[in-house]
């Protein structure tokens, strides 16, 4: 997978974060809803991820889930690992500081 579970997830391509090597053993249903869940849990707000106990509650239920939001941090994959520290964003105003060696 090169792309972030959320950039899959918005353009429906989410299937392809199961890894290849389990082959035909899975089921898409559940890693829809397990990657479902596992995004709104990354939500940035605090009030928009789920607790505990409604995570357990939508693992065991067949409800309707709320869509998620973008999750706070966004690493777009690169080719170019050069290129990668150029372009990391945040859209929640957090800083991040890359520490590199001399």
């Amino acid at each position: 997978m090169d792309e972030a579970p959320s950039i899959l997830w918005n353009e429906g391509r989410w299937s392809e974060v199961v890894d290849e090597a389990l082959g035909n053993f899975y089921s898409l249903s559940e890693v829809k809803k397990c990657l479902h869940i596992g995004l709104l849990c990354v939500q940035n707000g605090a009030v928009d991820r789920p607790t505990m106990a409604e995570v357990d509650f939508m693992l065991i239920s067949e409800t309707d889930l709320p869509s998620p939001k973008e999750p706070p941090y966004s690493f777009p994959a690169l080719s170019n690992k050069s290129e990668f520290a150029a372009i990391r964003c945040s859209n929640n105003n957090v800083t991040f500081t890359a520490i590199a060696g001399r």
